[in-house]
């Protein structure tokens, strides 16, 4: 078999195999700068620590009320071992104290680029004691390592649900422990927890974007320290009341002031 071809053509085969050379190196260029931006981006949103730490920083103060007369909690009938978990058991979604203030709602920092160390446990401790978790909500940093006890006596099971932060679903016998191994939390997010032995324990995980997160007590009440000075975004997020955001000016050596109503 022969195969020949004139002058011509092969001159215009030539030049479609340098045109398509060169859209390669375009493309590929393109795809480069692409992946290049999307990195710098993602190091520019990172937190990052202060040498030498925060000089003359601020604080933010404040308590979290719930607006009107507080529902009471949920009753769930137990009817998975009752003789260990009780006949009852009360729901943690909403508590709110006698002065009116909501317990568990999380305020964070969320346009803080440098400030303060992680003053966050090197290693978090997450119970299932007495039918319930504890704590309920529970603030960690991303990539850290933790523990999930079983302190009863009946099984239980760990099942946390999250959109690609960590995902795990494991039976935990009693008086034993889960480890979580450094780096399974991936990012920053909320991670709901719950068990599927008994329908009534649930929790929540807060993986912290900085060290600016904290949850509020019993009466509400929550402190932001080392705060360098500048204007702020909090964000309140709480598991039944939904998430709102509060502009505050935070001033050298001076404390602001935030009360929040929800609900």
């Amino acid at each position: 078999m022969s195969c020949s071809y004139r002058q011509g053509a092969g001159v215009r085969i030539s030049w479609i195999l340098n045109l398509t050379t060169k859209l390669s190196q375009v493309i590929f260029l393109v795809l480069v700068m692409m992946c290049w931006g999307g990195r710098a981006n993602a190091a520019s949103s990172q937190y990052i620590v202060l040498e030498g730490g925060v000089q003359s920083g601020g604080a933010i103060s404040g308590t979290v009320v719930f607006n009107g007369t507080a529902p009471d909690p949920e009753v769930f009938e137990v009817d998975t071992d009752e003789s260990y978990c009780g006949l009852k058991a009360y729901s943690e979604e909403l508590v709110v104290g006698s002065n009116g203030g909501i317990k568990n709602v999380v305020l964070s920092i969320e346009n803080i680029e440098t400030g303060k160390a992680w003053d966050f446990p090197t290693k978090f401790v997450f119970d299932q004691n007495k039918c319930k978790f504890n704590p309920h909500v529970m603030i960690i940093r991303s990539k850290s390592e933790g523990v999930v006890l079983n302190s009863d006596d009946v099984v239980h099971n760990i099942h946390t649900i999250s959109r690609g932060i960590f995902n795990i679903n494991k039976s935990t016998n009693g008086h034993s422990e889960t480890r979580i191994k450094e780096k399974k939390i991936r990012k920053p997010g909320v991670i709901r927890v719950k068990c599927d032995m008994h329908y009534w324990m649930k929790g929540w995980w807060i993986v912290a974007k900085n060290p600016y997160t904290v949850s509020t007590n019993q009466d509400g009440e929550f402190l932001i320290e080392d705060v360098p000075a500048g204007s702020y975004n909090i964000k309140a997020w709480h598991e039944k009341l939904g998430e709102s955001e509060y502009s505050v000016e935070v001033k050298a050596d001076e404390t602001a002031q935030l009360n929040v109503t929800l609900g």
